[in-house]
């Protein structure tokens, strides 16, 4: 689908095709984590926030994350000191509309997936807009970053968008979710359905513990997805219901206990998600995944997990 027919898909709207008519999108074999070298809470932005962060175990999760996705993909890192300093000196041009601060400004720029969203042939990114005062610099590191490893960089759309937080696409195609209503603006998609030449299933989210998307969908593969019920409309429901052939719902408690929503599914088998949410697991392993729970407690402490701490990327030749 493309040209006269991307459009963006309300809730209640009638789903105008199905996933067969969109074309193909090639799978994303490297993701880019953060080094979280400034990671910290130290203002409450989400209902999760707070408690003291043992710095050493951050690490050490940060690590473990780090080697569990090594096993499935090609793993990229941002170094949070060295983007700053290229800032600072003017060691390259950026269009990011906010000045960047120093690193320890910005303690939640670990959550790479908010900073923006990749594009369908994952060789460039549309920049994030923070909804929040305290994240509105983090883009400006991903630009820097992304522009020294090749990757084309497209400024934020108009309005508040938190990158792939909330902007889902479907596995192996080229359809994008996106979630709105708490962080991202509803008309950010009109826009992003013209530049990325996609058409957008937008969900609205309506409870603030489900502030982005990602903590309360994760698509596993082309036919299923793992979700929190309680995140959605009715209408939205229905909607991933009459997309997805199987929907496997995550256990209240542990969406909003464990953060069990903030998934990644990183090859169409494998399940990384936060340790501890044995129930998840299990429904995880009886629907013929495999989940690897890795160990995040001292990020969910600033209310992210797993999914939140990536961005997946094309590899450019």
């Amino acid at each position: 689908m493309a040209g006269d027919t991307v459009r963006v898909v309300d809730e209640g709207e009638s789903l105008p095709f199905t996933v067969s008519d969109c074309a193909d999108r090639p799978g994303y074999d490297r993701i880019l984590l953060v080094r979280p070298t400034h990671f910290d809470v130290t203002y409450e932005i989400n209902p999760y926030m707070g408690g003291d962060v043992n710095r050493e175990r951050a690490i050490e999760q940060w690590r473990t994350l780090r080697d569990a996705y090594d096993r499935y993909a090609d793993v990229a890192v941002l170094d949070p000191d060295d983007s700053w300093r290229r800032l600072d000196t003017g060691g390259g041009e950026t269009t990011a509309t906010a000045e960047p601060a120093r690193p320890a400004a910005h303690p939640d720029l670990v959550f790479a997936a908010n900073l923006g969203v990749p594009t369908a042939d994952g060789d460039g990114f549309v920049l994030a807009s923070m909804a929040t005062e305290e994240r509105q610099g983090e883009p400006a590191y991903l630009e820097t970053w992304a522009t020294d490893a090749g990757y084309e960089i497209f400024d934020a759309p108009a309005g508040t968008f938190e990158g792939a937080g909330d902007a889902l696409w479907h596995p192996g195609n080229r359809l994008l979710w996106g979630g709105y209503g708490v962080r991202t603006d509803r008309a950010v998609y009109d826009d992003l359905a013209d530049r990325l030449d996609v058409p957008v299933l937008v969900l609205e989210l309506t409870d603030d513990r489900y502030y982005h998307l990602d903590v309360c969908l994760t698509p596993l593969d082309e036919t299923t997805a793992l979700i929190q019920p309680e995140a959605f409309t009715d209408d939205g429901l229905a909607r991933i219901e009459a997309v997805f052939e199987t929907v496997l719902e995550i256990p209240v408690e542990e969406s909003r206990e464990g953060m069990a929503g903030n998934a990644h599914c990183v090859d169409g088998e494998h399940v990384l998600l936060p340790a501890g949410n044995s129930e998840t697991e299990a429904i995880l392993r009886d629907a013929g995944y495999e989940p690897v729970p890795v160990e995040t407690g001292e990020f969910e402490k600033a209310g992210g997990s797993v999914f939140c701490l990536s961005l997946e990327l094309g590899t450019l030749d």
